[in-house]
């Protein structure tokens, strides 16, 4: 464990958010807000979150332009997650052309800050460029050279790999969910990668990475895998397959896009449990939690906070109690602020999902997350 006397719990309550620097709910009651010294001095493992960086002047909320997350970053974490820029849409725009230069200054400045990178992701249906998502050429042959530059690029320099992200359909087939094949079996989203390739690509991609990265943690990354469903089922059997053919993967990246009331902490840790039961490693990588599923919320609330704090330590908490040591990969949240959080602009209205406001002060959320840290 990291030493703890960095991130002891401040004696000195705020009475609101106000009184921290930030400000009161969003209906003027006062919320309690113990100041969290350092997250990541609580635990031994990672303790990451994704950050935005700059693209070719597209993105105006890039981390290198904003000294104050900058700041948060350091003090509370040691993983950093790109949210887009590693994306095969922006590290290769064009067929062969490469586009490195703003995912590089990510990672260096991360390096130059002793934060580690969990980078995301090599293979997905999404976020592809126009020519890749078109090719009408050698598939396998394209991956390849996509995985192989990108990963020899990064060999070094990053922790972590999400290899293939989101490869089934959030259906119950007979309690598995499918692959995503075609757009009309995917809800419009279907891989372009199993159309090529059928479920071969994903054993080739790990493949693929390793050859071109002998240390990375190599994962599998999806969403809704918390809930003990059909969608778990066939992520487990995966990994199955993938470790009899000695394919070379660590872990499973739980997202844990989740909701206040949704799954149970039970539920969330039994699922956790049957992945560590594999062997395999298990990562939070994209935590945050609906305040708002149902877009019925209009004010961020006390009691709303309260809520949030209690869940995301019971989140917290079940990581720990089913995951070994061993075999923790860390937990990282989808995102710092409130401000730069993607769920207000997917759902079409308010929420609060993360640790810290608008303001990037601290909400109750993260002393309940504290709270559960090991």
């Amino acid at each position: 464990m990291r030493s703890l006397s960095m991130a002891l719990i401040s004696t000195a309550i705020c009475a609101s958010l106000a009184a921290c620097g930030g400000s009161s709910s969003d209906s003027g009651e006062p919320i309690e807000v113990p100041e969290v010294a350092s997250l990541k001095d609580l635990t031994a493992s990672y303790v990451g979150a994704a950050v935005p960086a700059e693209y070719q002047n597209w993105f105006s909320n890039g981390i290198l332009s904003r000294p104050d997350l900058q700041n948060v970053v350091i003090q509370h974490f040691d993983q950093i997650t790109a949210e887009n820029i590693m994306k095969s849409s922006y590290l290769q725009p064009t067929q062969g052309n490469f586009s490195f230069e703003d995912a590089d200054n990510l990672v260096n400045w991360a390096l130059d800050n002793g934060v580690t990178v969990h980078a995301h992701a090599l293979v997905w249906h999404s976020q592809m460029p126009d020519w890749m998502i078109n090719f009408s050429g050698n598939w396998e042959d394209m991956m390849e050279a996509h995985i192989t530059t990108v990963a020899q690029h990064y060999a070094g320099k990053v922790f972590s790999w999400d290899v293939v992200n989101e490869a089934f359909n959030d259906n119950n087939d007979n309690g598995y969910a499918s692959y995503r094949d075609t757009d009309a079996n995917s809800g419009g989203h279907g891989s372009p990668w199993y159309r090529n390739l059928g479920k071969d690509f994903i054993p080739k991609a790990f493949t693929m990475a390793r050859a071109a990265d002998a240390s990375a943690e190599l994962y599998y990354n999806d969403y809704n895998i918390e809930d003990d469903g059909a969608k778990l089922n066939s992520v487990l059997r995966l990994a199955d397959e993938l470790l009899a053919d000695d394919v070379p993967i660590n872990g499973i990246g739980f997202q844990m896009h989740v909701n206040y009331d949704w799954p149970s902490a039970e539920t969330i840790g039994t699922s956790f449990a049957k992945v560590a039961a594999k062997g395999l490693k298990v990562k939070i990588t994209e935590l945050d939690i609906k305040m708002n599923p149902n877009g019925d919320r209009n004010n961020f609330t006390a009691s709303m906070a309260q809520q949030q704090k209690e869940r995301y330590q019971e989140i917290v908490a079940a990581y720990f109690a089913n995951v070994p040591a061993n075999q923790r990969g860390g937990i990282s949240v989808w995102g710092v602020s409130d401000a730069d959080s993607w769920i207000p602009n997917f759902t079409g209205h308010n929420d609060w999902p993360l640790l810290f406001d608008e303001q990037l002060k601290q909400k109750p959320a993260i002393e309940g997350f504290a709270n559960a840290l090991q």
